[in-house]
């Protein structure tokens, strides 16, 4: 049987971690959709999500060469998130450009 601290430690923290990091990718949805329904990112920066990507990419290739499922449980969500995000933002780009050049 696992001591109460191994529990605590080993597992409830870094399910916890995991809970905290996958809020956190998902802090912009709103916003992007509102962006998406408006049709232009406005103000919005996306800059982050690029950003975003290369840490997660960067966190899931570490926690698949040390075998930790927390680490991958808590980036792989923001990894998928985050490119979504990125092809998100240069749709709005895109249609940005386009229609100030008509």
């Amino acid at each position: 049987m696992l001591a109460p601290s191994v529990i605590v430690l080993e597992y409830i923290c870094p399910l916890l971690g995991c809970i905290v990091a996958n809020i956190m990718f998902a802090a912009p949805l709103q916003s992007v959709r509102h962006a998406i329904s408006v049709g232009t990112l406005g103000s919005l920066n996306p800059t982050p999500w690029a950003f975003m990507t290369g840490n997660c990419i960067g966190w899931v290739t570490y926690s698949y060469l040390i075998n930790n499922l927390f680490l991958l449980l808590a980036n792989a969500p923001g990894l998928i998130l985050s490119v979504w995000l990125n092809m998100a933002a240069a749709k709005l780009q895109y249609s940005d450009r386009i229609s100030h050049n008509m």
